[in-house]
């Protein structure tokens, strides 16, 4: 393709000090005829703006996520610490945000992964450049990673996805288990709404910014509603999605998981599955969503030294031993008392030199009579329970990928026992260790067509905490297939498999092993239309029970790497502080609801040390006892930005409504330019609930 524009632009004192010679708002050209915009860092030592003394790899890194204000200062930082390891960075808006050209019509369109496809080949053929690439992100940049990487581009030897995921609609935001989400749904599809808003830098788009400012407010949808109109899997997740042809991918695939954050699964998926990729290595950390070396709870790890390592060896060639780690690198989970925001896990690192291992082991416990048996033994019985819409808003995570605060883990399970039946092992007499992806074997019977069945594994201690070890939730319609789902027989009972959350925990001898069972969780879905009773099934002729996957033998298991636990030596760019986080529940026993309140925000100084931005958002999520499948989830964000003389303030605010048949969404756009009204949207949208 073309070669794009790369002149350079004056270099800051900034720059100069971090050892950078910036270019900024480099120009590269797509396909159809947009140009992207890309801030190109190299390194001083390499030469002169006319282009550098020795050739270098090139990484790069594309996401919506604004480059030029909301991570400006990270990728400096970060950019920095690649030049002084032999390295050019390239930070991309994807087409329609920031100052790239174009609408943003949704999130991984074929066209976005093409333009990364083509950067990839635009980097390569630079003068400056090896023409050896790869690829990094976290949450969306690890997306883009992945869907770039399955389309071959030839240059693109190696990439690190942190974070990321397969598998768009099993693994993301939108849906757990074929239930609608909500507190992540909507939340971030309206996040989306206010960071899109914002303009590109004026002297990208020149004297008619404004007026391009507007053209692109008036085109941009609310990604939200078509997420929600495809409620099964289909072609609308395929794309963007790895699975089912994880053989696509041959450059080498770093990863970095955490236990707490939703796209572990994947990571396990892709270690296995990417065969024919050049090299693969999976470490999998107790983190929430976050990078390794700050995201909570501890340890953590210098995740940086890593990826350099693992760049070092395919695009530089050199044998840093990044190909001969271990295949798969976990830290497995030892008891600590539960709470929603912990500093540190219990637990120590532990290795595998191949994932999966051949023939690993499971262990199978039985339901009983509230018990975990090692084998199917006595009498058949039947435990109900009603489905209670506001279950899992006591005891539970906040969200499914829980987070910083406020987005809180699981407190103590005990807190959640009255919404359906618990099934408690005998003290252990040996450890129990277990890794992977645990299944409950559930015969189930429902009262009416929808119905949602949530399952927790939790660890009892000798003095009564149960800490959670894993989740899994499965929308019941959905128990043969996501892309066609069946409504429930009334009363007829069914065998379903609910796949958990993938873990690596070891149950101490003494500690007790708990299956507990409920019909919802508030927040993380919306709860299943209708009142109505569920039951258990099990004995002889019914076998319910929980299959735990384990750690292979002692003598399969490899030495951990040494990870360095100290963060990376990284600069500081600008400043962040941080507003008190609010999450607040009101239980009002006179109208039946539910309601859960939070609120973050964070005002930051970016790298010229003169303009700041402030982000905050809101959210409120209530659910009624009375009305099974009605709820209230409402968010408001606001961004604002001071730069260059202009104070642009912009707030997105959504409502969904859901009822036993729809889910009713409104959102709104407020945009003010130096004190004054400039745009002002409403979008709105009845959908109809299918089977969910």
């Amino acid at each position: 393709m073309p070669i794009g524009t790369a002149a350079s632009t004056p270099t800051s004192d900034l720059d100069e000090a971090l050892g950078l010679d910036v270019r900024r708002d480099v120009r590269i050209p797509a396909r159809d005829g947009l140009e992207l915009s890309a801030n190109l860092f190299l390194p001083r030592a390499a030469g002169t703006n006319d282009g550098p003394a020795a050739r270098l790899p090139a990484i790069l890194n594309m996401d919506p996520y604004r480059k030029d204000d909301w991570s400006a200062g990270w990728d400096l930082s970060l950019a920095a610490y690649l030049a002084e390891r032999g390295y050019a960075y390239c930070r991309l808006d994807v087409r329609g945000t920031g100052s790239s050209d174009g609408v943003a019509v949704d999130e991984y369109t074929e066209a976005e992964t093409l333009d990364g496809h083509d950067t990839v080949e635009w980097l390569a053929a630079q003068p400056w450049c090896t023409g050896a690439v790869g690829m990094w992100g976290l949450s969306y940049g690890g997306f883009t990673s992945i869907q770039v990487a399955a389309t071959r581009p030839p240059h693109l030897r190696a990439i690190v996805a942190v974070q990321a995921t397969d598998d768009r609609y099993t693994d993301d935001v939108h849906y757990v288990g074929g239930a609608m989400t909500v507190s992540e749904l909507a939340q971030y599809a309206v996040s989306q709404v206010a960071m899109n808003a914002l303009p590109a830098l004026p002297s990208s788009w020149g004297a008619d910014w404004l007026d391009r400012w507007r053209e692109r407010l008036e085109a941009t949808p609310v990604w939200l509603f078509r997420w929600a109109r495809e409620q099964r899997d289909g072609p609308y997740w395929r794309r963007g999605s790895l699975a089912p042809d994880h053989g696509r991918i041959e450059a080498a695939v770093l990863q970095l998981a955490g236990w707490m954050d939703e796209y572990v699964d994947a990571a396990f998926r892709m270690q296995a599955r990417c065969t024919n990729s050049a090299g693969r290595r999976t470490i999998v950390g107790p983190w929430v969503h976050g990078l390794p070396h700050s995201a909570s709870p501890a340890p953590n790890i210098d995740w940086l030294h890593e990826t350099v390592r693992w760049f070092d060896r395919w695009l530089k060639g050199a044998d840093t031993g990044a190909d001969r780690e271990p295949a798969l690198t976990w830290f497995q989970r030892d008891p600590t008392p539960p709470e929603r925001f912990p500093a540190r896990l219990n637990g120590r690192w532990q290795a595998l030199a191949v994932w999966p291992p051949a023939g690993q082991q499971q262990r199978t416990l039985w339901l009983g009579a509230g018990s975990l048996e090692p084998a199917a033994t006595g009498p058949d019985r039947i435990d109900r329970f009603e489905h209670q819409p506001t279950a899992g808003s006591r005891g539970g995570s906040l969200c499914w990928g829980a987070g910083h605060p406020p987005n809180g883990l699981a407190a103590d399970l005990r807190l959640e026992n009255d919404n359906g039946p618990t099934y408690t092992s005998a003290p252990l007499e040996a450890p129990l260790d277990v890794l992977g992806v645990p299944v409950a074997i559930l015969h189930v019977r429902a009262g009416q067509p929808v119905a949602h069945l949530v399952v927790r594994l939790g660890d009892v201690a000798p003095d009564g905490p149960v800490e959670q070890v894993s989740e899994g939730i499965l929308n019941l319609t959905h128990r043969e297939s996501h892309e066609h789902p069946t409504p429930l027989e009334p009363g007829r009972q069914y065998e379903v498999r609910v796949p958990l959350r993938a873990a690596g925990y070891r149950f101490p001898a003494g500690h007790r092993v708990q299956l507990s069972v409920a019909g919802a969780h508030w927040p993380v879905i919306w709860p299943s239309p209708g009142a109505g009773q569920l039951a258990i099934h099990h004995g002889p002729r019914a076998p319910s029970r929980l299959e735990l996957p384990l750690v292979p033998a002692a003598r399969e298991l490899v030495a951990p790497p040494g990870f360095r636990g100290e963060p990376p030596a990284l600069r500081t760019v600008g400043s962040e502080t941080s507003e008190p986080s609010v999450w607040e529940t009101d239980d009002d026993p006179e109208a039946g609801t539910f309601t859960i309140r939070t609120h973050e925000g964070e005002s930051s100084v970016l790298p010229d040390g003169a303009s700041t931005l402030y982000v905050g958002e809101t959210l409120a999520m209530t659910a009624s006892e009375r009305e099974p499948g009605s709820g209230r989830f409402e968010n408001a964000c606001e961004y604002r930005l001071e730069r260059d003389g202009r104070r642009i303030v912009v707030v997105a605010d959504g409502a969904t409504l859901a009822s036993a048949s729809s889910y009713d969404m409104r959102v709104g756009l407020r945009v003010e330019l130096d004190g004054a009204p400039f745009f002002e949207r409403e979008w709105s949208e009845e959908i109809p609930r299918d089977l969910n």
